[in-house]
């Protein structure tokens, strides 16, 4: 999956089709689940393609038809339910806890830890602990809390947001669990209070497991224990989780964005500054008279000069400085960071990131007002383009698209239509920033390859004018110039 920002020319690369005709044969056949089904039965065979079977364009009646439909149905009824085999090695579990961190437990853990920042990492909304962290990959997904002592339930171990249990749960890498006992009985302290020996956890082997503590959750059951409303504690919106899987799958980094903070009052102006600028406006300014043209009549042997009168209109010029009188809200806020699976990436110090993703669904939102958006891009970090690599790069057409398209601050807002998503740029532009007429002047200062005609004739012009003769066509043919 690529984004906008991608300049990569579709006419530039190669064609993996030879006749679109046939291309538009195979996506009219259906699928031939016969063909999945025997690749399940044969042991050792990784992956393959499944052909794909003729269809018919509307039923006939005959019993060969009839008979190759209820195959195929019954193919695909026996594919569904495949059962998947989990060995101790490959098998994770989870357990859901979701009001273990709201608890007055919870609280008590992270009440005087300076390590512990609730909101950052956002505590509340984890509603998952992992049990089996072999096949797990916690490189990427969940977050241990730090600074969590030896007497406290739970210690050293991660704790997953909704998004991440759901889409590991789906992809069918962990089994998620309602459980019958508390954390305590789970997970409890690796030191007793008062130098008493730790309890011993409740949690039983795989082969040991007879649903004593808890019961497996199904696909559908996670659905319905972590999917919500928009600011339900401990659950995530269906669009924002469809998002997440889809960014997940085609191979990106996805964190969760943390919460925005209020943005920063501007500072009040010195009273020296006051007095100078009154000061100045004591001096009469330069700028173009109340009433004439707006070019001062006279010769001109530049477009700068002309243009630099032209430009009498206040435009918007970006700075580091947030100017936006309001702050973010759903859902016109950054939900997730995003970065491209390039190198090595570590979840507890990740770099910054290559996308600031905002999740909006159609069902209930509209088209964002100009303060909106206005919040949503300076909610962002001040990132300007990056400079050309030499002054004459940086007029070309392409560097000036780059510019734009990049802008000083840039949101990307998923807008998903039922279940249909699709990205879009927004970002401060600047387009007062590209000047774009000092370019005519150097294009007309620019050396040309020969002058036509002059006083003594140049090369390739006609001769100069003289007594001798010199009317043909040559540099240094022309007659004795005066």
């Amino acid at each position: 999956m690529t984004f906008d920002d991608d300049d990569e020319n579709a006419v530039l690369r190669p064609a993996t089709h030879a006749n679109p005709e046939e291309e538009e044969e195979e996506d009219d056949l259906a699928p031939d689940y016969r063909q999945l089904a025997s690749l399940i039965n044969k042991k050792g065979r990784s992956s393959q393609d499944v052909r794909k079977g003729e269809k018919d364009f509307e039923s006939h009646g005959t019993r060969a038809q009839e008979n190759a439909l209820e195959s195929s149905r019954l193919v695909m009824e026996e594919v569904l339910s495949f059962e998947r085999f989990l060995t101790e090695d490959n098998w994770v579990r989870a357990w859901y806890f979701p009001d273990w961190w709201v608890s007055p437990e919870g609280r008590a853990i992270c009440e005087g830890n300076e390590r512990i920042d609730a909101e950052e990492m956002l505590l509340r909304d984890r509603v998952a602990v992992v049990e089996h962290e072999k096949g797990f990959p916690a490189r990427l997904l969940g977050k241990v809390v730090p600074g969590v002592k030896r007497s406290m339930p739970a210690m050293g171990r991660t704790w997953l947001l909704p998004e991440e249990a759901l889409y590991l749960v789906e992809r069918g890498t962990m089994e998620l669990w309602w459980p019958d006992k508390r954390v305590e009985d789970l997970f409890p302290p690796l030191e007793g209070a008062d130098g008493a020996p730790p309890t011993e956890s409740m949690l039983s082997p795989i082969q040991d497991d007879e649903f004593a503590i808890g019961v497996p959750l199904s696909v559908q059951g996670a659905y319905a224990m972590l999917i919500g409303e928009p600011g339900e504690r401990g659950k995530i919106p269906l669009a924002r989780f469809q998002v997440y899987t889809t960014l997940k799958r085609a191979g990106y980094h996805v964190m969760p964005a943390p919460k925005s903070t209020p943005t920063p009052a501007a500072a009040a102006e010195p009273r020296l500054g006051t007095l100078w600028r009154w000061f100045a406006s004591l001096i009469p300014s330069r700028g173009p008279p109340p009433s004439g043209p707006l070019v001062r009549p006279g010769l001109y042997r530049s477009y700068n000069d002309v243009f630099r009168q032209l430009a009498v209109i206040p435009r918007h010029k970006p700075s580091e400085r947030s100017t936006a009188t309001a702050d973010p809200e759903d859902p016109f806020r950054v939900h997730y960071h995003v970065w491209r699976a390039e190198g090595p990436f570590r979840k507890g110090n990740p770099p910054a990131p290559d996308f600031r993703i905002c999740v909006v669904d159609t069902r209930d939102t509209t088209f964002p007002s100009l303060e909106q958006i206005e919040a949503l891009l300076e909610s962002t970090p001040y990132d300007p383009p990056p400079p050309p690599l030499n002054a004459s790069a940086a007029r070309t057409p392409g560097q000036l698209h780059k510019r734009l398209k990049h802008g000083y601050r840039n949101v990307l807002v998923a807008v998903v239509d039922h279940g249909i998503i699709s990205f879009n740029r927004f970002c401060d532009a600047g387009f007062g920033e590209e000047v774009l007429f000092e370019s005519f002047d150097e294009r007309l200062n620019a050396p040309t390859g020969g002058k036509r005609g002059g006083f003594k004739g140049g090369r390739g012009g006609r001769g100069g004018r003289g007594r001798g003769r010199g009317r043909g066509r040559g540099g240094g043919g022309g007659g004795r110039g005066k």
